[in-house]
Parts: C-alpha cells; structure tokens; sequence
C-alpha cells in the first residue's frame, strides 16, 4: 500500500509490468519487452547490448530456484520453526558464516535493523526467512501459497560461469 510497483515476477510465472496489468502476466510482459528492443534498436542498440551495459554498472546475479513437494503443510511449519531455531537464529549453517538474516513470519525479525524488526510485511500464514552470507550467496526459503511446496531462491553475485565453478569445486552444496 502506497508503493508505485515498477516491476514484479515470479521465476515460474510471469511478470507484472508497471501499472498496465495488476497481475503476472507474460503477454503484457512481452509488450514490454518488444516496446523496448524497438527503443533500443531506435538507437543502434540491441537487448544484448543493454542488458551488458546494465552488468557493467551493477555486477551480474545468478540464481536458482526450485521446490520440495511437501503436503503436510505441518512439515513446512516445522522446517520453519527449526531454521528460527527459538529465536536464535544460526549464525552459521555447515561451513558458511550468516551475515544477516530476515524473517518475514509473524512476529517478524531483521538482524540488520536497529529495532530488529523488519520493513516488509510479515505474515504467520505466508512467512518467508531470508539468510545472507558472508559468502555472498542469499537464501529464501518459503511455503507456496497455493501448491503443496515448500519453495527455495538462492542469489549469488558473478557470472554464470563462475556460479557453476563454484557449484562444480562444492562451494554450493544442496
């Protein structure tokens, strides 16, 4: 509430763009898109080209996202309530040092705010708990909201080619 969305996705959906659709949708998405390569190539640019401009500027992410088929939904709420660890959140999960964590559970944490309480919503029948290492790498963790699926997103900063390095010498390890 209050808040002009610019753009928002789900990896396994779509995408809502701006104010033209109130919902994920790839149709509009692809309006988009193709309004913008026709600006770009307007200007002797490409997509390509502007999205490595945007590399040069910011850095380059990977990610990877998938699910656990869970239909206890009890499970996922102990999953939960382990990785909260009574409030004591780990500060180190196997061989990597937790930077900050966020839990958007009711009634809610964010070991990087004063107050400790986070700006986001929260919610006790959707939460979701972010770890951020030192490494680099961002963990989400959260149930579906509408499919038996307890959901992960990880983030890492660099090229591809080094995400699968990394993942290929075991610094990502499922």
């Amino acid at each position: 509430e209050g808040y002009r969305v610019l753009l928002g996705y789900e990896e396994a959906i779509g995408f809502s763009c701006g104010g033209i659709i109130p919902d994920k949708d790839g149709i509009s998405a692809l309006g988009v898109i193709a309004t913008m390569a026709h600006a770009f190539y307007a200007k002797g640019k490409t997509l390509t080209s502007h999205l490595q401009e945007i590399y040069l500027l910011y850095g380059e992410f990977c990610s990877d996202n998938g699910y656990f088929r869970c239909d206890d939904p009890a499970i996922v709420k102990k999953i939960m309530e382990q990785m909260r660890n009574g409030g004591k959140y780990f500060d180190q999960v196997g061989t990597y040092e937790v930077d900050s964590v966020r839990d958007l559970g009711s009634p809610g944490y964010d070991s990087q705010a004063a107050d400790k309480k986070p700006t986001l919503p929260t919610s006790s029948s959707s939460p979701m708990i972010t770890f951020r290492f030192k490494n680099g790498c961002v963990a989400q963790f959260r149930a579906s909201g509408t499919e038996p699926k307890f959901k992960y997103y990880m983030s890492f900063e660099g090229s591809q080619e080094r995400i699968e390095r990394r993942s290929a010498s075991g610094w990502i390890q499922w």
